[in-house]
């Protein structure tokens, strides 16, 4: 079960997976990255719609500002108020104060600061505060408003109006006032209600943190004081911009704020429009709910496809090649994967191995041919040596040990000899046989090496041979050799002179050719050595099998000689027209110093 569990996770179908689960990557980075877009214009659209709402409030508190504006000046204006009859009056203060539910009070003052009459009852004496906007009304001649709010003796926050009541000599006689109640205002006049998203709420602070205005529910926070003072603290800084926090009731929150001009209290006002993170950032979270279910349902599908189809698509051509690989490994060379030829990438890898397999199979049965062949060579020089010791013991022995011994007894001859009448002719037989025997040697010692080799260099070497050796068996010689200018590394030379000369002995030995042309020259950084003769010629494939076989030593000998030295040969020849024999080595020179390997032996 463990052996099942870790290839079902460690092969190469797991990372098949993986490589589908890495595909699916890019558009997974793209739907976050789509999803963080949203919420950013979201974020933006928040803040552009706290800077709608707050014109909206800075509208309406112009319009409520203006109304009242209006209805002090017609106050003021009317034969009731100027009279300064106090029934008068508040007649006409009640017929006004039940027609406009915004106004927590409506009367008049008088100029002393006492109350000529009121739609409620006045508390006296009026506060400092409260008396602000009937000083500025006083000072100014003109419309007035309060500094604060001011909260009513039932709980109501109000803001106080006042506009003086001039007599026919114009001097201002009293002054009349409204007191707007902001709760009322807040519930049923303000249009921001109307304008917020669902779960989010609107609050308008002075500058001490009083709640001026608050949608939903301003009844019960309109004066009192706004719960996120932390909020406070941090916009004190900066005029406007979007805050994240925690709410007092322990939600996590965004806040867009800015600050206001406002004629109802003094300094500006700061305005909040906030909204749950969840709820604002609904639309985008449910986006990026389904863009992610879609992606795992279709990345689902493709894991269920890579799993099926990689066993018929990629599976069976992996096992195939790790079977056949293993089958090679264990020395079976026919191991072939058996696969259809395909064009794609794995068709050419299969085709690939099977080539390979087919390469190293060939290799090995070329590599036993060439042990095979290495085998009978090394036979055949081992025979080729006895041979060749045995025909030099045979020469000494019976060559030049009879002329030597002729030589011995004419010496003793002439030592028992009293009389000197012979002694003329036994020294002239027996100079003339140290000759024979050294003119046998010096033949011998050529055939081994030609001391000119070394001393003269191969060009000179090539040419003595091919004159020597056409002289001896009768035959046109033809010799074309470049001057190389300087001398070969002594191993090239030897190779060289060593492969023209076994295919000079094969002219004379096997070619019945009556002419022979040995050519040496440089080409392409190499030097190139052809023997033609115009003699019978052989069957090329049938004489390399006999070479393979050992009937043939000097096709071999000549083919690992060329081989030794970096270079090759190469064998032309048919019946009755001839053969050449073209071989080529590196040409490499001497390096001043060196001596060659048969001089070293030699001394």
């Amino acid at each position: 079960m463990r052996e099942l569990i870790r290839q079902l996770f460690s092969g190469l179908r797991l990372r098949l997976l993986l490589l589908v689960l890495l595909a699916c990557a890019p558009l997974m980075a793209l739907m976050l990255y789509s999803a963080w877009e949203d919420r950013r214009r979201q974020e933006a659209d928040w803040k552009q719609l706290s800077q709608e709402l707050i014109s909206l409030a800075h509208r309406e508190e112009e319009k409520v500002v203006g109304q009242t504006r209006q209805l002090l000046f017609a106050m003021a204006e009317s034969s009731q108020i100027r009279s300064g009859n106090k029934r008068d009056c508040k007649k006409m203060l009640d017929g006004i104060f039940t027609t406009y539910s915004r106004y927590a009070n409506l009367g008049v003052i008088r100029t002393n600061e006492t109350i000529l009459v009121s739609a409620l009852p006045w508390p006296e004496p009026v506060l400092p505060a409260e008396r602000r906007f009937f000083r500025r009304a006083l000072e100014s001649r003109g419309f007035s408003i309060g500094d604060v709010p001011t909260e009513t003796a039932g709980g109501r926050l109000t803001v106080n109006f006042g506009c003086p009541v001039f007599d026919a000599t114009g001097q201002v006689q009293s002054v009349v006032f409204a007191a707007l109640d902001l709760g009322w205002f807040n519930r049923f006049e303000s249009e921001l209600a109307a304008q917020l998203p669902k779960g989010a709420s609107w609050t308008a602070i002075d500058r001490t943190g009083g709640v001026l205005a608050r949608h939903p529910g301003g009844e019960k926070w309109v004066g009192q004081t706004f719960p996120e003072q932390e909020l406070v603290k941090q916009v004190s800084a900066d005029p406007s911009g979007v805050i994240e926090a925690t709410a007092a009731d322990g939600i996590h929150s965004f806040y867009a704020y800015a600050s206001m001009p406002s004629q109802l209290v003094a300094g500006k006002v700061v305005a909040f429009l906030g909204i749950p993170r969840h709820l604002l950032f609904a639309e985008a979270d449910r986006k990026l709910r389904r863009n992610l279910a879609g992606l795992g349902l279709a990345a689902g599908l493709a894991f269920i496809f890579a799993w099926v189809g990689s066993s018929v698509l990629v599976l069976r051509e992996v096992r195939a090649l790790v079977s056949s690989s293993a089958r090679l490994a264990s020395g079976d060379l026919s191991a072939r994967t058996g696969l259809p030829p395909r064009g794609d990438e794995f068709g050419q890898l299969t085709r690939s191995f099977d080539q390979m397999a087919q390469a190293v199979e060939q290799r090995e049965l070329e590599t036993r041919r060439a042990r095979d062949k290495m085998q009978v060579l090394s036979r055949r020089l081992v025979e080729a040596q006895e041979t060749e010791r045995r025909r030099i013991a045979l020469e000494l022995h019976d060559e030049i040990g009879q002329s030597l011994t002729v030589a011995e007894l004419n010496l003793q001859a002439l030592l028992r000899s009293p009389s000197s009448s012979g002694q003329p002719a036994r020294l002239k037989e027996s100079l003339q046989v140290i000759e024979r025997v050294l003119e046998q040697v010096r033949n011998l010692a050529l055939n081994l090496r030609p001391s000119m080799l070394d001393d003269l260099g191969l060009e000179s070497a090539l040419i003595w041979l091919v004159k020597r050796q056409g002289e001896l068996a009768g035959l046109w010689t033809e010799i074309h050799v470049d001057p190389l200018g300087r001398r070969l590394d002594p191993s090239i030379e030897t190779e060289c002179f060593r492969v023209a000369q076994e295919a000079l002995t094969n002219v004379i030995r096997h070619a019945k050719a009556r002419s022979v042309m040995l050519e040496l020259r440089q080409d392409h950084g190499r030097l190139k050595l052809c023997v033609r003769d115009d003699g019978i010629g052989f069957d090329t494939a049938a004489i390399r099998g006999q070479a393979v076989r050992g009937a043939s030593l000097g096709l071999l000998s000549m083919e690992e000689r060329a081989a030794l030295s970096g270079g090759g040969v190469e064998f032309i020849s048919s019946i009755g027209r001839g053969t050449e024999v073209h071989a080529w080595f590196p040409l490499k020179w001497r390096t001043p110093g060196v001596e060659s390997k048969d001089m070293k032996e030699l001394k």
